[in-house]
């Protein structure tokens, strides 16, 4: 049916459903796709900061066996680089570690061929070595016992021994299967050099089953439906939400995507194999001096993300559905009042124009257009009826002012049947313009003509309603006096106008609200990043404090090594002069004994020279008796006694110098003896003092290896502190995005003219610390204290 052929309701119903649909639309749609580039960018923002926490949880899992096996292969190196190389030591060390780490599948110390001690041949059988004595144990955490196994080095240790040894760094090998208590697990290996006078001779391995990791991840749900995968540097999946993947590698298109640098900065949109949209992003996963990465990869359903803004967009669909719904049933009313009497009019007219006067014409009494047009049909239907009732001549007469008068009402129905076209075409522009020798056909022409000026006044106020409200003015209304359905057409069409301005300003007060929420997390968030910034100075100025101290106290277990040395020397030789000092105290012992039979022999000299004297003596009385005979034996006798006189005399003297020969050897003796106790008070003294500085040297190693490994940790501390920080500055630049977004949609809505706009203030760079409203600080709190994002501490606090 043509759009003319229509009724003026149906008209009037068309062209207001479509106007107000048209604008309502524009609002709508335009809102939606703002708002979905909003939700997109605050859900990439979120979803890259729950990445970071996720990665962080699988790099500190990892980062703990990493520290381990550092700090165990510092541990050999000290012990190695002193000259001790006690096999039993190490395996003691490396038992301690594999049984403090019992998520740990096993640790391995392993040498290259005489590297160790250069004596591998010394130690063919022992619990430690291989068939060759090389020095190769693996150590099992098996049910709270540490079991120890030796390894193959015939079979292939390409990835997790010879590349390590050969570049001079550490490796983490890809996952691998290896059968533990019959049952086959996913690990991998972390494997650290041991180097013995600045040269790698030997490795520390550290072996993680996967399904540790794996776990742990399959529990994380972000947004509560998402998932979170892991992928190792070689292309294999180590967590994925199938898991027939784990342990496979990936597929070609998605090793493809992993190239992308899109997937690492914002993210990427897919449709999934049933065909529903997936959002996933994805971040690098490093480890403390390992070269090797892992990938980890969130996807979340599409859907999720844009859930809030497709509720608002179908609630915003509904409201202007019913909004259209109401405001054509509105119109419809209206034009049907406005029609019905018109219609009604119409039908008289006609039934008087075929003679029929006996039908009563309505609507006299009204005041309006319609009750003018009813009072003019009424005095044609008067007319006719008199007609009706003259005489012939009469009706002669009147005949020929019948004819004179449809020749009027030829004329005012051409007159009338152009504006009722025009009308019906939507025109209401036209006027009953012809002049009536009648005057009641006049002021008919004028009520018709008042009657098509208000419906085009009413229409076209509301049109130009309608056409601002299309073109963001929110402050055109209907000002026109009306009555009846203009009227109701007034307030509804006013009311429309009222609630899209109050809509548009809420809107204007919760963007401006955003941005100074924006503004507050992101001062916030830079504080942060200056607290971190200073935080990593510290703990860098602390690391080098404490490699000067694990220096300071290797210099000093170095020198208490060597007066250990001194010590042990001086000890040697104190014991040598302790036998010297015994041997000399046993001479004099066999001095003084040879002295005292030296004196027995004197005196036995003694009494002889005396007896000998006696004879002598008596032979002389004996010559003397005998006369001259016995004179020559009297001088014999004489000479005897001399001679034994003599040698009283010197064996008198002999035996004083052998006495006092004897008491200055036993004076030495004693003296001897005394020195000897002293000696060994001293030696006693060096053995306790070569004990004190070995235990001296022996705690200081320990100590230093104590440092390293508090080094160790401050290290990793600088590395998770610099790390947060550039996690920080990407926090930030995700809230600079939001921020920007926040502006663009205050300068959307800024195009919306409501009335109530007052002159903006310039925009300022950089505010200085806004005080926070108590709305956005609430708001903040909420944020802050619930769902993947929370912070128990308020902002200022941290």
């Amino acid at each position: 049916m043509k759009f003319s052929n229509l009724s003026i309701q149906m008209k009037l119903v068309i062209g207001a459903g479509v106007l107000f649909a048209a604008s309502m639309c524009a609002i709508v749609f335009g809102g939606t796709a703002l708002m979905y580039g909003t939700a997109g960018n605050e859900a990439e923002a979120r979803a890259r900061a729950l990445l970071g926490q996720y990665s962080e949880l699988a790099s500190g899992q990892m980062g703990g066996i990493i520290s381990l096996a550092r700090g165990v292969s510092a541990a050999v190196e000290g012990t190695i680089s002193e000259g001790v190389a006690d096999r039993d030591q190490l395996g003691r060390l490396m038992t301690a570690a594999a049984a403090s780490r019992p998520a740990l599948t096993g640790m391995t110390l392993a040498f290259n061929a005489n590297a160790l001690d250069g004596n591998d041949a010394g130690f063919i059988g022992h619990k430690y070595s291989d068939a060759s004595g090389r020095f190769v144990p693996y150590f099992t955490n098996q049910n709270g016992k540490v079991v120890v196994e030796l390894l193959d080095m015939s079979a292939d240790n390409a990835n997790w021994y010879d590349l390590p040894l050969a570049e001079d760094r550490a490796v983490l090998t890809p996952p691998f299967s290896y059968a533990v208590n019959g049952v086959d697990v996913l690990m991998t290996t972390i494997s650290i050099p041991v180097h013995k006078a600045g040269k790698p001779v030997g490795i520390v391995t550290a072996d993680l089953g996967l399904d540790t990791i794996a776990g742990v991840i399959g529990q994380l749900r972000p947004f509560d439906v998402g998932n979170v995968s892991l992928v190792s540097s070689d292309g294999q999946w180590i967590a994925s939400p199938d898991p027939a993947l784990v342990g496979t590698k990936v597929a070609p298109d998605v090793a493809g995507a992993l190239l992308d640098p899109a997937l690492l900065q914002k993210g990427l949109y897919y449709a999934d194999a049933t065909g529903t949209q997936q959002f996933v992003i994805a971040t690098q996963l490093s480890f403390d001096g390992v070269t090797d990465q892992w990938t980890m990869l969130m996807d979340v359903p599409a859907a999720t993300i844009f859930a809030g803004v497709d509720q608002m967009r179908n609630m915003a669909l509904a409201a202007s559905a019913a909004l259209l719904v109401a405001v054509l049933a509105l119109v419809w009313f209206g034009a049907g009042v406005l029609a019905r009497p018109i219609r009604r009019m119409t039908g008289i007219m006609d039934g008087l124009a075929e003679g029929n006067y006996d039908v009563a014409v309505p609507y006299g009494e009204n005041r309006d257009e319609i009750g003018a047009m009813a009072r003019a049909v009424e005095v044609f239907r008067q007319n006719g009826l008199k007609v009706s009732q003259m005489t012939e001549a009469e009706a002669a007469r009147i005949v020929a002012e019948e004819q004179n008068r449809r020749s009027m009402m030829s004329d005012l129905q051409g007159a009338f049947g152009q504006v009722v076209d025009c009308a019906i075409a939507g025109d209401f522009s036209k006027r009953v313009e012809t002049e009536f020798p009648d005057p009641e056909l006049n002021g008919l022409a004028s009520s018709v003509n008042s009657l098509v000026a208000t419906v085009d006044r009413g229409l076209g106020e509301t049109g130009r309603v309608l056409t601002a409200l299309a073109n963001t003015d929110l402050t055109m209304r209907m000002d026109g006096e009306y009555q009846g359905a203009f009227a109701r057409l007034k307030a509804d069409t006013n009311a429309v106008a009222d609630k899209l301005n109050e809509v548009v300003t809420q809107l204007r007060s919760t963007s401006r609200t955003l941005k100074t929420a924006t503004g507050e997390i992101l001062s916030g968030a830079n504080d942060l990043s200056e607290r971190t910034t200073k935080q990593a100075a510290t703990i860098e100025e602390t690391s080098a404090a404490m490699e000067q101290l694990a220096s300071t106290v290797l210099q000093n277990a170095q020198r208490a090594k060597d007066a250990s040395i001194n010590a042990a020397e001086v000890t040697r030789t104190a014991e040598e002069g302790g036998q010297v000092m015994e041997k000399a105290n046993a001479a004099m012992t066999a001095i003084e004994t040879s002295s005292g039979k030296i004196s027995n022999i004197i005196g036995l000299i003694d009494d002889i020279a005396f007896q000998t004297n006696l004879l002598a003596l008596n032979a002389s009385v004996e010559a003397a008796r005998a006369g001259d005979a016995g004179k020559g034996f009297a001088v014999v006798a004489v000479e005897v006694r001399r001679l034994a006189q003599s040698a009283a005399s010197a064996s008198a003297d002999v035996k004083v110098l052998i006495e006092q020969s004897a008491g200055e050897v036993g004076l030495g003796s004693r003296l001897v003896s005394d020195a000897a106790g002293r000696l060994s008070a001293m030696l006693e003294a060096a053995r306790a003092n070569d004990q004190l500085m070995d235990g001296i040297a022996r705690d200081s190693r320990e100590q230093a290896s104590a440092i390293e490994e508090v080094n160790i940790a401050v290290r990793t501390m600088d590395e998770m502190t610099q790390h947060n920080a550039a996690l920080v500055e990407e926090t930030n630049a995700a809230i600079e995005q939001t921020e920007a977004q926040a502006s663009a949609l205050d300068d959307i809505v800024a195009v919306f003219h409501t009335g109530g706009e007052r002159a903006a203030p310039a925009r300022a760079s950089a505010a200085p610390a806004p005080v926070r409203p108590a709305n956005v600080r609430k708001a903040a709190q909420a944020y802050l204290s619930q769902g993947n994002a929370a912070i128990s501490a308020d902002w200022n606090e941290f």
